[in-house]
């Protein structure tokens, strides 16, 4: 994928997550569902420095200052309108591509996250929010899951590490 296919996959998935709301502050990006609720956690947007700097730039020049909250929509129009919608929107075109998929019934094991730490996934370093879950993969590795995805996907055996 190039630069605007990627930039359209992340904030148009953010969006369809109910994310509103980026913001840049030391050079790292976090993206908010509501910017003013100052008990939300923003969610780290970790992507390699080349991008990320691509980003902070595309930022700039579309709303000049980037001391505020940007609307995530203001950039997705701006810059890769036609390209989130192909990726998120076209049901058709993704029906092309789409396979379906069950999740085999694995016993793993998760950690519910009282406080952020870095954690090493098989696509790279991730910070976790307090909340999220940690699930140890059927090879060991491990990655972060958002607490309301967690519970529509795995139910918890022993109720008394809750």
């Amino acid at each position: 994928m190039n630069f605007k296919q990627n930039l359209a996959s992340v904030l148009a998935g953010a969006y369809k997550l109910d994310y509103r709301w980026l913001q840049i502050k030391n050079h790292e990006i976090f993206i908010y569902k509501d910017v003013k609720n100052a008990a939300e956690t923003p969610l780290a947007l970790h992507f390699d420095p080349a991008f990320n700097a691509q980003v902070i730039t595309l930022c700039e020049e579309t709303v000049g200052s980037i001391t505020e909250p940007i609307l995530i929509d203001t950039i997705l129009q701006a810059h890769c309108a036609a390209e989130a919608h192909e990726i998120y929107y076209d049901e058709k075109l993704y029906a092309e591509k789409a396979v379906a998929i069950r999740h085999k019934p694995n016993e793993l094991t998760a950690i519910l996250e009282t406080g952020e730490r870095y954690l090493l996934t098989l696509n790279g370093v991730v910070k976790t929010n307090p909340g999220d879950w940690v699930i140890r993969g059927v090879n060991g590795e491990e990655y972060p899951c958002d607490p309301e995805i967690f519970k529509m996907l795995y139910d918890v055996m022993d109720e008394s590490k809750k």
